[in-house]
This record gives C-alpha cells, structure tokens and sequence, in this order.
C-alpha cells in the first residue's frame, strides 16, 4: 500500500463533508492546509521533537508551571473533556492524542501512528500504532481502542451530534442511522493490538486529514463504562495524551499536570499547566494582574498593551484567516443596476473602515488573505474596486441616483454577533453617506433568522463574513459564490464566466493554471460587482517574557492552539525571570 496523490474531486468531498457536520467559519480555519502538496513524506514524517532553544544567559526555569486562558479560551465551563463523543465539548485537546496531529502549518503529520499506508486509490487506509503508546494509567493504547472509540461515536446510542464526522467510513452513516445494526459491518478494524484497518466508502485521500482533527481522538473504554459521563471527571478520567487533568473545579479552575506514560513525555519540558476559567468581560486584567502566562487580548486591551512600555514587547498578531465583505444584491434596486454596485466598490473607504477594528482589521483587496494559497498581491486587481470618492459618485452618471439622490430605502442587514461586526457595519454606513449620500439602514438578525432571509436571497445589502475552512481558493471562492450551487447561496448574483473559472480551477492539478483561474475569477466577480471585500480579519495575544516555544508556522507567524492546531503545550517551556 502506498499513500496517494489527493484529486480535486477528494477535496471536494472534504468539504462536504464539513459542511455536513456543522465544521466550518470560525472552528475549522485550515483543515485541509498542505493537501495538494501532501505525499508520501507529508503523512509519514514526524518531526523530531525540538530540545529548548536558550539564548546565551538564559537558563530553564525550575518551576515548569504555565498559566493560559482569558480572551476567549474558556471563557465557559467545559461540558466535558470527551471529543469523541461531543466535537465541541469545550474541553483541553492536550489530555489525549490522536492518530495523526496537526502541526504549526496545519499539515497532518503522525502522532499515535507511526506509520499510514493506503492502496493505489485511496479507499483503503492502514495507521500503525507506536507500541509506546500507553494511557495513562501505563495500560497499552491500542488499534483496538480506536476501533471502539470511532465506533461509540458513530454508534446511534450515543447520540454523538458530530458522528456524520466520520460518515467517509464504509457502512458508518448507515450504522448511524441504523439502517446497519452489526458494528462489525462498520469498515474500521483492529487487524491487531497495532494495526488499525479501515475501509471507506470510496477513494478519500484526505483522511489522513480526517484523522488528525479532535472528533478522531480516542475515548477510554473502561472509564466510558465504568463513569459513563462522568469519566471525564478529574477523579475518573483517564487519557493519553500529553497531560493529565489533575484537578477540575467547574466553572473556576483547570490544572493539568504532565502525563508520565506518553511516549513523547522526555520531549515535554512543562511540568503543571493552570487554565482558569476567564469570563470574556475580564479582558486582559488576569495578564496584567500576572495571574497568566498567555492570553489571547480583545479590542478594548489592545490599545492598552500596545501603549505601555512594559507590554508593548509582549503583545504578537497569530493567523486567524477571515474576510469581511458586501453583497449588493443584483435583484433588488438600487443594485441591479451595474453602475450603483461600482459606486459602492469606490465609496469604500477601507483604510478608515478598519480604523474602528482597533487593529483587529486591515483593508482587504480580494477574497484570500495574504499568505495563504491563492492570496492576490496584483495591482490590476487592487485597482478594480479601490477607493476614489470622486470616481464613486460619477459612476452615478446616467442613473436615477445621480449626483447621489433619489435614494430608494436601503437596508443593510447582518447577523447579530461579536468578533466587531456591528463597529465595521456602522463604518460602511458612515462611507457610503459621505461619498454617495447613500442612507442606509442596519438591521441585525438573529443568527437563524439572518441565515434563512440570506439562503432565499431576501436580503437588499449583505454586511457578511467568512472564515477559512481550509486554506484553498476553492474553499473561498466555489463554497461562497458558485452560481450552479442548489443549497446555501449567499447572494443572487451569477456568472457563467465566474463559473467556468471555479470549474477550471477544481479540474485540474496544475498549480499554476488553478491560481490563474482564481485569479480571473476574482477580477470577473469585482468587475461585476458580485461582492465588495472590505476587511481582512486579524488576532493578537500577549505572553510574558519567560514564554518559550511557541511555535511558528512558514510565514514566520507565531500560532496558538486553536480548534486545529492543538500542539502548543508540549512544545512550551519557561526561563528564569531577568
């Protein structure tokens, strides 16, 4: 068995599929980052785990505690610590370790396996287990216990919300919905203590990717039937991962301390972790109070960092993939008409838009964000839609809104959120006042209600988001804009050239001919004015100056653990204060 090259039409399927579980926007930034380029050496290298790298005079610091939180890592209680039955559980990722992980460039790479294989398509997967993989009451981690876990999720009784999750398994989705009653018909299978089968219901060179994700980590089997769902408990839980939860007190307090029996604990420097449960409110006084390590910061603490001598230093921006934008919608006026959609385009003014952001926004020219496959820095494209408020009311020439009036009632309309939407709408409303004397209306929806209006193209002016599911063009521009789709449309807006771009570039594995293709499709849908991108989302954190091992991704970008990337504690470790 070899490991395939992965075709368009397997991406695709990906996508899918994550679409079906609910994975997507905020959760699943990069799922499939490295996919095109993964072979062979992408599935079965596992980076050696890196010593601590000290400067000259820095020296490790006795006490190995570590203290993270606030800023919207648990800012809620978790409901439990058990992924395999509930993906979005809320709970520590680091007390367990799956077959495969994702690494600092969300590429998947081994972890509990230490060898995949596959047959020539794709359709057939074989995971070797390390023989050092233990749990942590020093019993043997075994195939056989993947094989129970995948199957407990996909198990109707267990009524796992996320089990669709794995429905690339042969006969899983019928299972799930017990249209199959023999777990045995289920194509995943302990062919020994450490050989993992398992059989999918066609080629899906991806699942290695699948593999790597937190609905894929084990569950110990007699914890799970001893504490049915208290096992996650401090008392009862027993895990395989790189810590152990040493104590749990909800609501308020997680230590986490090093698991002895992983088989990489030598490479793991920090001893305790401590992660409080932080309401969001409380900003970054925890930090600022050195009650914490690490935190991701919120507008309001930014500014307050950024401008004082002692955590100026401290405080770094981590990719979060995400891109703000406009949907005039064709069908209804004003912008059916051509000339009033171009108007908009040049009205908006990006640079004072993003100032409301406080730094958690920059102008965005195109759909992709910079650094990511497909990002454009062409300045033919930037000047399709860039600001010029002369330029803007004069496309009003020859229309029923020249010289900027006659407006219709305008309504722009978004979902009700956080992440700084409603600031950015406001500032859209203020431009397009300004430079086309546009009144506009905000209406805030909420999120359900926003969806459907949005979905049956109801809506006159979008204020809207997306945030990466994976880090491909088709994933920015065929999962939002693509006329032919029957289901999920955000806009009513169709074009056949468009079209034949996305379908150009899904076709082939050229990499040259598919950016190319993006690219002509990004100017044909700014020409037209299918959309207007106005903000590029971006995150920043602060640690304190003792923090090391944070790793970087190949942008140089420091990456904190997220829904994806969940490899930050066993890299970290602390040096003596100066």
């Amino acid at each position: 068995m070899k490991t395939p090259r992965i075709t368009d039409a397997q991406v695709d399927l990906l996508a899918e599929r994550l679409r079906a579980v609910g994975v997507g926007r905020r959760e699943f930034l990069k799922v499939a980052a490295g996919l095109a380029a993964m072979g062979p050496a992408g599935f079965n290298h596992r980076p050696a785990d890196a010593a601590p790298k000290l400067a000259p005079g820095e020296k490790l610091a006795k006490d190995q505690s570590f203290r993270y939180g606030g800023g919207g890592w648990w800012q809620d209680d978790p409901t439990s610590h058990d992924f395999n039955k509930d993906l979005y559980c809320n709970g520590v990722p680091a007390l367990f370790a799956g077959l495969m992980k994702f690494n600092a460039d969300h590429q998947s790479v081994l972890y509990v396996a230490s060898k995949v294989t596959s047959n020539s398509d794709g359709s057939q997967w074989a995971f070797t287990i390390r023989k050092d993989s233990k749990w942590s009451d020093g019993s043997p981690c075994t195939a056989r216990d993947f094989e129970w876990s995948w199957k407990r999720q996909l198990d109707p009784a267990s009524a796992a919300p996320y089990a669709a999750f794995l429905y690339d398994i042969r006969n899983a989705q019928a299972f799930n919905k017990k249209e199959v009653t023999d777990p045995s018909q289920v194509g995943v299978r302990a062919k020994d203590d450490w050989t993992l089968e398992v059989t999918l219901e066609g080629p899906r060179g991806y699942f290695p990717v699948l593999a790597a994700y937190l609905a894929a980590l084990p569950a110990h089997r007699a914890s799970v039937e001893k504490h049915a769902d208290k096992w996650t408990e401090a008392a009862n839980i027993v895990c395989n991962g790189p810590f152990v939860l040493e104590t749990w007190q909800h609501g308020q307090v997680m230590v986490l301390r090093k698991n002895k029996h992983f088989f990489g604990a030598k490479d793991v420097v920090l001893d305790k972790v401590t992660i409080p449960i932080v309401p969001v409110a409380s900003g970054a006084l925890p930090y600022e109070n050195n009650e914490l390590d690490l935190t991701s910061l919120q507008t309001g603490d930014l500014k307050r960092l950024q401008s004082n001598p002692k955590t100026v230093e401290e405080v770094f921006r981590y990719p979060f993939p995400g891109t703000w934008y406009l949907i005039p919608q064709v069908t209804k006026p004003p912008f059916d008409n051509l000339k009033v959609r171009r108007a908009v385009a040049h009205a908006i003014d990006r640079a004072n838009i993003v100032k409301v952001a406080q730094g958690f926004a920059i102008p965005a020219h195109a759909m992709i964000p910079p650094g990511f496959p497909g990002a454009l820095d062409d300045p033919k494209i930037k000047a399709i839609q860039h600001f010029d408020a002369k330029l803007a009311m004069a496309q009003l020439r020859g229309t029923p809104f020249e010289g900027g009036k006659n407006w219709p009632k305008v309504t722009l309309t978004m979902r009700d959120e956080a992440l700084g939407s409603k600031p950015l709408a406001e500032a859209v409303q203020s431009v397009l006042l300004e430079h086309l004397n546009m009144k506009t209306d905000l209406e805030v929806l909420e999120p359900r209600v926003f969806r459907e209006r949005l979905w049956k193209q109801d809506l006159q002016f979008v204020w809207i988001r997306w945030f990466m599911d994976y880090p491909d063009p088709h994933n920015e521009y065929f999962d939002t804009f693509y006329g032919k789709k029957t289901t999920g449309k955000r806009q009513a807006w169709v074009n056949d050239a468009f079209d034949r771009e996305l379908e150009a570039g899904r076709d082939t594995r050229d990499p040259k001919k598919r950016m190319a293709a993006y690219a002509k499709a990004e100017e044909i849908m700014q020409t037209d004015v299918g959309y207007v991108p106005v903000a590029w989302t971006v995150r920043y954190a602060a640690a304190k100056p003792n923090v090391r091992g944070i790793e970087r991704n190949r942008q140089g970008e420091f990456v904190l653990e997220a829904n994806i990337y969940v490899d930050m504690l066993p890299h970290l470790y602390m040096i003596e204060r100066a």
